[in-house]
């Protein structure tokens, strides 16, 4: 007997795009979202034949917070040099 593949859920696929209800101290999700693919709102449960992996968009975003960290990094590191100069003037006079 052939077994049928089980499709993955739409939480997880590329296509997806969940809604979220502001609550008092943060968002909380409403299990349904938007399929780009289908082009209709969807239970997060649902699966389909057009499920995409979210790799790509998972290594963007581990991307951009990188460059971010990096950016605050070299802030934190001009603000340490300037008042290290600040303090050696002080200590000059």
């Amino acid at each position: 007997m052939k077994e049928e593949q089980k499709c993955k859920q739409c939480l997880y696929c590329d296509n997806y795009d969940g809604y979220y209800v502001k609550g008092l101290r943060r968002f909380e999700s409403i299990q349904k979202g938007y399929c780009a693919h289908l082009e209709k709102i969807v239970d997060n449960r649902y699966g389909c034949e057009h499920w995409k992996s979210r790799r790509r968009r998972f290594l963007y975003r581990k991307k951009v917070a990188s460059r971010a960290l990096y950016e605050i990094l070299m802030d934190i590191s001009a603000i340490r040099q300037i008042l290290q100069e600040n303090q050696d003037e002080g200590k000059n006079l």
